[in-house]
């Protein structure tokens, strides 16, 4: 008996809106997230001896919060679809910052290799989940 009521479970029973809050915190989240992401990728470290070297390691934080993100979502939902809502978020941040320059004129998404791989991180940690258990 002492050992059933430390078993974890998950929860299934769940209403449409307590599903539709958590994926709206977990894309909020998303959001926040690329946002972070985004305006650090340009950062860079200084050597002891004053050499400055590039360190983008939000690619890293890209890959393993949506991985985080996608995994949460489907704690909430069976639907392949739905979980995928925070990954979605994301990608449409990030579109919609790469977007900036046209109506501000201000480059937020530089035009480097960090940014595509940085994209190409933070889709491929959302996706990792869903095909994982697929």
């Amino acid at each position: 008996m002492k050992g059933e009521r430390n078993k974890s479970f998950i929860h299934r029973g769940l209403g449409r809106g307590e599903v539709l809050g958590g994926l709206l915190w977990l894309s909020l989240g998303a959001l926040i997230s690329v946002m972070l992401e985004v305006i650090y990728l340009g950062t860079w470290i200084t050597l002891p001896g004053g050499a400055l070297i590039p360190f983008p390691y939000t690619i890293l934080v890209a890959f393993l919060f949506n991985i985080v993100l996608t995994r949460t979502s489907m704690l909430w939902t069976d639907s392949r679809a739905v979980a995928a809502t925070p990954l979605l978020v994301w990608v449409a941040g990030f579109m919609a910052l790469s977007l900036w320059t046209l109506s501000s004129g201000d480059q937020l998404v530089p035009s480097t290799m960090r940014s595509i791989l940085l994209l190409c991180a933070g889709v491929s940690g959302g996706i990792w989940p869903l095909l994982k258990t697929a």
